[in-house]
């Protein structure tokens, strides 16, 4: 057998060996290039998903700094939170705050390198600062100054959400850069891969499949993590489950599984943004006592309705709901009485809330029915309204059950239809002012009374306002004046009588006492009457004194103003700066004003009666009367109203009710002034009852001061 020699074999194996050599030295090359081009896209990755993750676990910690102050806001308003607690809270909150600052100004910095556009970088920064501000303040005074407080917390709310707002669009610029990062590196990966494809080499075909499935695998995982962070950015209301990242994580290792757990991040970040919006929504639209819509989301409705009525030629019905003796309940049964009473109040009428009617809460014992537009027949508006209240008052009439206490609730309503068609009453602000008008108007009627309101309502409102700023210009002016009417002792010749007021207008004349009195207790101006008409009888005891006359004058007092927190000061300042000898006054208070705090009222009285002030209970049987609070008082007289005596020679009801009052006045040692003495017939059932002050037109009729004094012997 030939054999080839070394060198024969060795020429015919060149070309293959050169061949093999080109091959092997294009496939070491190739592969260098390859992992090379491999090693810069991880790094590209790694600093990318450090960058993400970062980004979002800033933005994951400031919404767990709101969340805890939103804990805060309802721990106060639950009175939960002591000073103490509420020190470590705010100290704790400055040092994650400061801790937090510190690492936006990384994130910043580092943002700053990435992202081409850098306008909201600052602006950014500036609302996280301002959260950071407002939370530390608010923090700060939660305890002293809960209201302040609260003010510097919706201030954080808002700056909050613009934060997250940017935060979010920080996120989508981020993303973006993610993704064109993931698309450069998509290109080298297949230009790599085009390069071993037009080799052609046999034996390179190997790597070039592996190659081939592990891009991929990674082109992928690329498009998934794509496709998430567009989804995650487009959401509107329900946020993307994302189970197609969930398993990449779960099958991956390294940057991609970095990747995915950042994405999955930055999906929790938005579900508890998502989540504190629906409570920050529930706060700001909803009843927290009652879970009724409040006012705000009224305002919203009523506005949309109304459009909706004018478009579609509809008629909807507002009425506003005045829980009767609500301020009793609270006062006799405590106010968590009175928030159950609300909570079943609201229980009991929410049936209305279906087919087009919606209850609301309004503040206080005020609530409002929205009945949404609809088709009424002409001529039937009145009858769709009246059928309304009624049903309102057959819901109320079942008594209530309420911690064992039965309670019968009734209450006022004011209705108003829309639209009106009429400039200045049909937007949402107006209907609710007619809805409150025509409500007034029906407790004037009394209790469990509805009103439709008309246009002249809002006529006489305006009269109404207006004569009341006449009366503030006639109390600045001294244009009021001060009438007296004789009260007639039985025994004691000291001229005694009780201050009353009267105004003569200049343009409408002479102003009855109930119009202007009536308007100034609903405002601060009947504290202004008040100490004007004591000022006034009290430079006239003064002024008598210095002639050697001496006199008393009764003076009443509102009920408003003696629960001011300032009234003893009134007293006080009044006395100082005329002079007067307190023991020459007696101020007249209603027994209304006893369902306040009980101490307080006897510790002013007590205050006043040391200065020799004497107190008289006005109208006294016709409101709170209790022999536990009259034994209690330090009250000198009391006051038989005129009610009880108009049909005191015909009435033995009413004889009996004077007579008790004077039983009971003298059990405790009071002298009884009755006012409203106009016959002599009643003077003689007076006297037989007990020893009366008289008080009315038997005697005098109320008169300015000066004709009064005239009557006196010098």
């Amino acid at each position: 057998m030939v054999r080839l020699r070394f060198s024969a074999l060795l020429m015919f194996l060149l070309p293959a060996l050169i061949v093999l050599a080109v091959v092997a030295f294009l496939n070491i090359y190739i592969l260098n290039e390859f992992t090379q081009a491999q090693s810069e896209n991880s790094t590209v990755a790694k600093q990318t998903v450090e960058e993400f993750s970062e980004t979002i676990g800033f933005i994951d910690s400031v919404g767990v700094q709101y969340k805890r102050l939103n804990e805060l806001l309802l721990a106060t308003n639950q009175d939960k939170l002591t000073h103490a607690a509420a020190y470590r809270i705010h100290s704790k909150m400055v040092d994650q705050l400061d801790a937090t600052e510190k690492q936006l100004a990384r994130v910043k910095t580092r943002l700053n390198a990435l992202l081409t556009d850098k306008s909201l970088l600052n602006p950014w920064q500036e609302n996280f600062v301002n959260f950071k501000n407002f939370s530390l303040m608010a923090s700060d005074i939660v305890v002293i100054d809960p209201e302040t407080s609260s003010r510097y917390i919706n201030a954080a709310q808002v700056e909050y959400f613009k934060f997250v707002d940017k935060s979010n669009k920080l996120a989508k610029q981020l993303s973006n850069y993610t993704n064109q990062t993931f698309d450069e590196t998509q290109k080298r990966i297949e230009n790599s891969l085009h390069s071993i494809y037009y080799i052609g080499v046999i034996g390179f075909l190997i790597a070039f499949l592996i190659a081939v499935v592990s891009a991929s695998r990674l082109s992928n995982y690329l498009q998934i993590i794509m496709a998430s962070l567009r989804d995650l950015a487009a959401y509107k209301r329900e946020i993307p489950k994302l189970d197609q990242v969930n398993r990449m994580v779960k099958q991956t290792k390294g940057e991609l599984r970095l990747l995915g757990h950042a994405v999955l991040k930055f999906k929790r970040t938005l579900e508890l943004s998502q989540k504190e919006e629906a409570q920050i929504f529930q706060l700001a639209y909803f009843d927290t006592l009652t879970e009724l819509p409040n006012m705000q989301m009224l305002l919203k409705n009523l506005d949309s309705q109304l459009n909706q009525a004018y478009k579609e030629h509809l008629k909807g019905v507002l009425v506003k709901l005045d829980i009767n003796r609500f301020q009793v309940f609270n006062n006799a049964l405590g106010y968590d009485f009175g928030d159950k009473i609300l909570v079943e109040f609201a229980k009991r009428l929410n049936v209305l809330s279906e087919g087009g009617k919606q209850l609301y809460r309004g503040s206080a014992d005020e609530f409002f029915i929205l009945i949404a537009p609809t088709h009424i027949e002409t001529g039937k508006e009145l009858h769709f309204q009246q059928a309304i209240a009624d049903k309102v008052k057959n819901l109320l009439s079942a008594p209530f059950k309420i911690d064992n206490e039965i309670v019968s609730i009734t209450c006022n309503q004011g209705i108003v239809s829309f639209p009106t068609g009429r400039k200045g009453h049909d937007q949402a602000h107006d209907l609710i002012r007619n809805a409150m008008i025509a409500l007034r108007n029906s407790k004037d009627l009394g209790n469990n009374q509805s009103v439709i309101y008309r246009s002249e309502f809002y006529q006489q409102i305006t009269d109404a306002f207006e004569l009341q700023k006449d009366l503030e210009v006639a109390i600045e002016n001294n244009d009021l004046e001060l009438y007296l009417q004789s009260q007639i002792h039985p025994h004691e010749p000291l001229p005694r009588a009780e201050a009353l007021i009267r105004w003569q207008h200049p343009k409408r004349g002479w102003i009855s006492p109930e119009i202007f009195i009536a308007l100034a207790e609903e405002s601060n101006l009947i504290i202004e009457v008040d100490k004007w008409m004591l000022t006034e009888a009290c430079k006239l005891l003064v002024q008598q004194r210095k002639i050697g006359r001496q006199l008393h004058i009764s003076v009443n007092i509102s009920g408003q103003h003696f629960s001011h927190p300032n009234f003893l000061e009134h007293m006080l300042i009044i006395f100082a700066s005329t002079g007067v000898d307190p023991r020459q006054i007696t101020l007249e208070l209603t027994e209304n004003i006893f369902l306040d705090d009980f101490d307080t009222i006897i510790d002013k009285m007590q205050e006043l009666k040391t200065r020799g002030v004497r107190f008289s209970i006005d109208d006294f049987g016709t409101g709170y009367s209790s022999l536990s609070y009259l034994k209690r008082l330090p009250v000198d007289e009391v006051k038989v109203d005129r009610s009880f005596v108009q049909k005191l020679t015909d009435n033995e009801e009413d004889q009996s009710l004077v007579k008790s009052v004077f039983e009971i006045a003298q059990s405790f040692n009071l002298e009884v002034v009755v006012e409203g003495v106009e016959t002599s017939e009643q003077e003689v059932i007076l006297n037989q009852l007990g020893e009366p002050i008289i008080q009315g037109y038997l005697y005098a009729r109320p008169v300015p001061y000066r004709k009064w004094l005239d009557t006196l012997p010098n």
